[in-house]
């Protein structure tokens, strides 16, 4: 006997949950690279190995449904559990499902009163089941008319709006040295990389006041022998990266969020420079990291498969497409006379790393540079702007959440593949920049030595690595077609 599972994503979300995960179901959300889809089946697999899984995402699929099982063993067992609903606890849950194969009525699944799934000990039961839902009546309702209850451990009811934040603003891109935890009021960021964190918490201590309203306040620093770490309030704001890759930004709505940006980034104090300062700095941001991260990534044990890779698919090296950024470079930058200023800069204000309100368009910064002195604060004023470049043209929240693949074309040149159509967002960021003063070609010549520097940051996964080259290829291809 194969049981059958059925993944039900047919209930309706609230207004707030909506706003962050836009038209997508519970079922596609993604925390921590994967869908709460797959992280459910797991579960269920390490009980019933040999289910068959099939997911309902509308209450008209049901029919459809019904005629297709009419097919299946008329003993098969069925287990139908609710989308929103998470499994927290496998071995929990697991002691719950095992009664599967022992139950000789139908029984609701219950967890603080809620129903999160309901067995079916024959495919006629479960029919019946189906039998009693309509477009207006759920099927969680028509559960309720299931008298017999088990209890469940194990779970989370995602479906009110706090928990789900709560659980999908736990996918936090810290690297290995780094820690975020915390509880409901405050969230507490630790690190071994000691100097990291005390940078972080100064720099809050070294901004400007009329500049500190942009930032999540760090108090409370706390350091030993082996660690750092300081505390900071928890908005339960979710950031605009788990929004974008999850298709809850609409093009009428980008236009704010792009706004909240510009304000920001005409809000940085600024001051003037000398020329050969004005160049030292860019120099150490677009020329000397990229050398020094490319030499980086050449002396790892990863990199010859990666170049063997890039050589078989693009008959092209990694010096090649260094050398083709640094002509380009060269190009575009011979067309501008850049302001010598400087400016005091969060250094990473991509998607990951703002929070953002869409009712109140709130925007508050996470994660900076960071600074131990006030000479630390200053950098480039075009390198704040790349890195949100890098979200809107460069795709970065998709690779940092496993949302892209690779394929090779038919004439074997390997591709980016990525279900995201980012071009009206593109062209929404790009007259915003004409109109605040920034070239585009420079944000995204910028926008390239970027890619090419996180390179080695990122060899844990030599997927992400090469298609960050890939990424980085496309960008110069784009770049040396605009710039033409």
């Amino acid at each position: 006997m194969t049981p059958l599972i059925i993944y039900d994503d047919t209930m309706k979300k609230r207004e707030a949950i909506r706003e962050v995960i836009g038209d997508r179901g519970f079922a596609d959300v993604v925390i921590r690279k994967k869908t709460l889809a797959s992280y459910y089946e797991e579960a269920v697999r390490r009980v019933v190995p040999q289910a068959k899984w099939q997911v309902l995402r509308s209450v008209y699929e049901v029919p459809e449904l019904s005629q297709q099982l009419r097919k299946a063993p008329l003993d098969a067992r069925v287990l139908h559990c609710f989308a929103d609903v998470m499994v927290t606890d496998t071995e929990q849950a697991g002691l719950t499902w095992q009664k599967l194969s022992f139950i000789e009525e139908p029984y609701r699944v219950v967890a603080d009163g809620q129903c999160v799934a309901v067995m079916f000990p024959r495919l006629a039961d479960y029919l019946a089941f189906l039998e009693r839902v309509r477009p207006d009546r759920t099927t969680r309702a028509a559960a309720e008319g299931i008298a017999p209850a088990m209890p469940i451990e194990g779970t989370l009811d995602i479906s009110r709006t706090e928990t789900f934040i709560q659980c999908i603003t736990g996918n936090f891109d810290a690297r290995y040295f780094n820690s975020v935890h915390g509880g409901d009021i405050t969230l507490v960021k630790s690190s071994t990389n000691r100097r990291k964190i005390r940078a972080e918490y100064t720099y809050y201590q070294l901004l400007p006041d009329d500049m500190k309203m942009w930032f999540v306040q760090p108090f409370d620093y706390q350091e030993d022998a082996q660690t750092a770490s300081y505390r900071m309030e928890h908005l339960h704001i979710t950031d605009l990266a788990i929004k974008w890759v999850h298709g809850a930004i609409a093009p009428a709505d980008f236009p704010a969020v792009l706004d909240s940006y510009f304000t920001f980034f005409r809000s940085r104090h600024a001051r003037p420079v000398a020329r050969e300062a004005y160049q030292k700095t860019a120099d150490a941001l677009y020329v000397e990291k990229v050398r020094r991260r490319i030499a980086e990534l050449k002396a790892l044990p990863q990199y010859q498969k990666i170049a063997a890779i890039l050589q078989a698919t693009d008959g092209s090296t990694i010096d090649a497409l260094a050398d083709r950024y640094f002509r380009l470079k060269a190009r575009i930058e011979a067309r501008q006379a850049y302001p010598l200023v400087s400016v005091i800069g969060h250094g990473d204000p991509c998607f990951a790393n703002t929070l953002y309100h869409h009712p109140t368009q709130m925007m508050k910064f996470i994660d900076p540079r960071g600074a131990l002195d006030e000479q630390e604060l200053w950098t480039d004023p075009y390198y704040d702007v790349a890195k949100l470049s890098h979200s809107i043209c460069g795709n970065y929240d998709f690779f940092n959440n496993g949302l892209f693949d690779i394929k090779i074309d038919a004439g074997f040149r390997c591709q980016l593949v990525i279900d995201f159509d980012r071009a009206p967002y593109v062209k929404l960021f790009r007259a915003a920049l004409e109109e605040n003063g920034y070239d585009y070609l420079t944000v995204r010549i910028y926008e390239a030595s970027l890619f090419l520097s996180m390179l080695p940051l990122h060899i844990d996964n030599p997927h992400k690595v090469f298609g960050f080259l890939l990424n980085a290829r496309d960008i110069l291809e784009e770049v040396e077609r605009d710039a033409q």
